[in-house]
């Protein structure tokens, strides 16, 4: 056999395997756990709204919301949500359920954190175990990260598969849950110092910002908390080594048994935010991962999604970093993104944007000033 085509094979073997392992999962599959929807449900249940109508074209039955054994795939959380939010008609009804939202009801994940030595420590076991309760997010721990200041951190968050009309509520609820759940850890009365997310600015946010305690930039390049980088290193009060390792060994076997821990959106994400330039084919990321070309578009399609959407969203991420945290002309930009033509360039950067390239750099760069002064 040819060296070349043993190669193939080869690649494609280990793309498989490594496909496999990942335990891939789409928003159909039973992966969502009822903390979450349970307490929605609960809390409105108690404001007084009727269980038929916030269920109505779920599938879901109320005692279903109260098994600790029952997953769910995500449509049915996504029509509950909508359900509420139609009903209650508060579109801020996210991070108002969110400063309800008790650290405790997470679980597992959050017991084991508050019980590390170190926040950096807790911090690493939610970004190991944080999907176990909360599949459809990632948890990410970020440091050095060219959209931060000098000493600053963040826990960035970002969707396994298209949040798309209830992205302002998932994300809002993240933030400012996940807020409390670290001022628990430390037991301070502070943490964040700010957030961003990509959403645009939502209608009548300016009453809500003062109820959570920090600042939220809107359009930003990605949903994250960022906090002072000197945490890292304080005790957390709840320390308790021999409670810390019989938790963790109960992740590890929850994690094991878990049959769900990335999708196909994360998958293909994942490669073409390594990929050094974005003129990158379909048919390329599906052979990386041990797919043909079809059964990795149809994968995408089962998750609400597709190739160009993604890549236009990488290339819309890779656009307002370079442009925000750089200096390259914008004509070495448009071509490590893929495009043809600056001109190219800037008219997709303004549909994604609604600014032009220029604008856009010029507003980020008068933000980033403002950010200094208010950290200084």
């Amino acid at each position: 056999m040819p060296d070349t085509l043993k190669s193939v094979i080869f690649k494609a073997a280990t793309a498989e395997q490594r496909s496999m392992t990942r335990n891939v999962f789409t928003p159909d599959d039973p992966a969502l756990p009822m903390n979450y929807p349970g307490f929605v449900f609960r809390k409105l249940r108690e404001e007084g709204y009727p269980a038929d109508t916030l269920l109505a074209g779920t599938g879901l039955e109320e005692m279903l919301l109260s098994d600790p054994h029952f997953r769910c795939g995500f449509q049915p959380l996504r029509r509950l949500l909508l359900n509420a939010l139609e009903q209650r008609g508060d579109p801020h009804l996210g991070v108002r359920l969110a400063l309800q939202f008790q650290p405790t009801y997470i679980g597992l994940p959050a017991y084991t954190a508050m019980n590390a030595a170190r926040f950096k420590d807790g911090l690493e076991v939610l970004a190991k175990f944080f999907f176990l309760n909360f599949p459809a997010f990632e948890f990410r721990l970020v440091e050095g990260d060219t959209g931060l200041q000098a000493g600053e951190a963040a826990v960035r968050l970002r969707s396994k598969f298209p949040f798309e009309d209830i992205a302002y509520f998932g994300f809002s609820s993240a933030i400012v849950a996940i807020n409390g759940l670290l001022k628990a850890m430390l037991q301070a009365d502070q943490f964040a110092t700010r957030a961003e997310m990509t959403i645009d600015t939502p209608e009548g946010w300016i009453c809500m910002e003062a109820k959570i305690g920090f600042p939220i930039r809107f359009g930003a390049t990605e949903n994250q908390i960022i906090f002072s980088k000197a945490l890292f290193d304080r005790p957390l009060p709840g320390a308790d080594p021999i409670n810390h390792a019989r938790l963790l060994g109960l992740c590890e076997q929850f994690a094991e048994e878990m049959a769900f821990e990335t999708t196909p959106v994360t998958q293909v994400t994942a490669i073409l935010e390594d990929a050094s330039t974005l003129a990158i084919s379909l048919s390329d990321v599906a052979a990386e991962l041990g797919y043909s070309e079809r059964g990795l578009r149809r994968q995408l399609d089962r998750s609400g999604t597709s190739y160009r959407k993604l890549l236009d969203q990488v290339r819309e991420q890779r656009a307002r970093t370079l442009l925000s945290g750089s200096t390259q002309p914008i004509k070495a930009i448009a071509g490590a993104l893929g495009f043809e033509s600056s001109s190219n360039f800037a008219r997709s950067f303004k549909r994604w944007t609604g600014h032009t390239p220029k604008a856009f750099r010029e507003q980020a760069q008068r933000q980033s000033s403002q950010v200094r002064q208010q950290i200084g």
